[in-house]
């Protein structure tokens, strides 16, 4: 399950790198940091998930006008700012952000703004229900249980067992998807709480074995 590869698009070079290290031990991937959105516009190639941009940055590309550019590519993206001019922030309602992270930023607004990303991102899977076929949304899938041939997808409203191998379906989740056993794989959004054995998902006490445990670090 690869992570989310992130670009940070800011003139502060504190606030850049300070935003990367947050990023990275919340488990997403920073591929690069632009200074500038001419720096930006010249090297990227455009091979990433989501963007943070500043709206304000010291050349002469604003935020909002490499916003145009990340829509023209369907690069989803998020404003970062420390003003909050009514008029500069009508204007960048009208790009479509899919969040806005205000500075000085906390951990816990940045998540939030990534979760809102991660679940634009992430495609639904296609499952078979009893007659024919549907799509199912990852942020609804509690966990996974394999069954030899077979897997059991738990919701929070059905169980859907579909013929499939759990290492099969693994590559086609995001990021905050864990195995956490031989057996499973847990949504980890929908954790209650952990322990060294076992975690509970939602009122599920789902077993950890000893050569998975590293993944919930």
């Amino acid at each position: 399950m690869p992570k989310t590869e992130l670009v940070i698009i800011e003139d502060e070079f504190f606030a850049a790198n300070h935003l990367s290290e947050l990023l990275k031990n919340m488990g997403y991937a920073v591929k690069n940091i632009f200074y500038s959105g001419e720096d930006f516009l010249k090297k990227t190639d455009w091979n990433f998930d989501a963007a943070i941009v500043d709206i304000f940055l010291s050349e002469k590309l604003s935020g909002l006008d490499l916003a145009v550019a990340l829509n023209e590519h369907s690069k989803p993206f998020i404003f970062l700012t420390a003003n909050q001019d009514t008029q500069t922030l009508k204007s960048a309602a009208r790009l479509a952000p899919k969040a806005y992270i205000t500075k000085p930023f906390r951990q816990s607004d940045v998540q939030a703004a990534l979760e809102i990303i991660a679940l634009g991102l992430a495609p639904k899977l296609q499952v078979r229900l009893t007659h024919g076929t549907g799509d199912l949304h990852p942020s609804d899938i509690l966990y996974i249980r394999s069954d030899g041939a077979y897997i059991e997808i738990v919701t929070s409203r059905d169980k859907l067992v579909q013929r499939k191998l759990l290492k099969d379906i693994e590559h086609e989740l995001p990021a905050s998807f864990i195995r956490v056993h031989r057996s499973y794989i847990v949504n980890s959004d929908h954790i209650k709480w952990r322990s060294p054995s076992a975690v509970s998902v939602n009122g599920h006490e789902i077993p950890v074995s000893r050569s998975y445990r590293k993944n919930l670090d």
